[in-house]
């Protein structure tokens, strides 16, 4: 649980897809300052849902990721 409570007032648009729970709360909290929420929203939509890799390879290697640097995803 994050030390910033999330915003639970705002209307996100993430994909539902593996891991788009903890990505929500992420964004909630991030919602404090709308500034820097919106671009990373963008980046991480841009970089999961598009290109030529398949979105369920990318949500394997992120979880990976995730397990060799020792953070829960």
């Amino acid at each position: 649980m994050s030390r910033i409570p999330p915003r639970e007032d705002i209307e996100l648009t993430i994909s539902e897809q593996a891991g788009s729970q903890t990505m929500e709360t992420l964004f909630r909290v991030m919602a404090h300052r709308p500034e820097i929420m919106q671009p990373a929203l963008q980046l991480v939509e841009a970089a999961m849902r598009s290109g030529t890799v398949e979105p369920r390879l990318k949500e394997l290697l992120a979880i990976r990721v995730s397990q060799v640097n020792h953070c829960s995803y």
